[in-house]
């Protein structure tokens, strides 16, 4: 019974919600829709049900958590990392959500910012380098086979 729940769920998610939701007409799968369109409530629905966690955009490779952390929505990214997802993922480029959380933008002290801040110290806790590496220290890590770097979680 819970498949077929899953299965309605993605079904309204992707095109039967009577929304125009361009990008999963496009094929875009329904986590990275939600963060796309800033859909909070939706993200958090979808991670709950632990779909799309890590679901990757074709066109660079991107995560719901790396969208969502290049737009600055870091209640989305907390929402992500908490229902499991792979905080060391990168995206074609070797950007990772960690790398921007040095560059946000938001208004400090703002209700973003505070996420953002508690995004760090959950990345930090589970083993994290701080500040984190540049992008192409990533892509290098990775073709080194160190990335994750051993002993983490994710």
């Amino acid at each position: 019974m819970r498949h077929h729940a899953v299965m309605i769920s993605i079904i309204l998610t992707t095109g039967c919600s009577g929304e125009d939701m361009a990008s999963n007409k496009a094929g875009v799968q329904p986590m990275l829709g939600a963060v796309m369109h800033s859909k909070p409530d939706e993200v958090r629905r979808l991670a709950e049900q632990g779909i799309g966690l890590n679901e990757r955009d074709p066109a660079n490779q991107s995560t719901p958590m790396i969208a969502a952390a290049e737009t600055m929505q870091w209640g989305m990214v907390e929402v992500l990392i908490d229902h499991g997802a792979d905080i060391w993922a990168y995206d074609q480029f070797g950007i990772t959500a960690a790398q921007q959380t040095e560059t946000s933008r938001v208004v400090p002290g703002s209700n973003e910012d505070q996420a953002r801040l508690r995004v760090i110290a959950k990345l930090k806790a589970r083993g994290y380098p701080f500040p984190p590496p540049k992008s192409d220290e990533v892509l290098e890590l990775v073709r080194k086979g160190r990335w994750p770097p051993a002993g983490t979680w994710s």
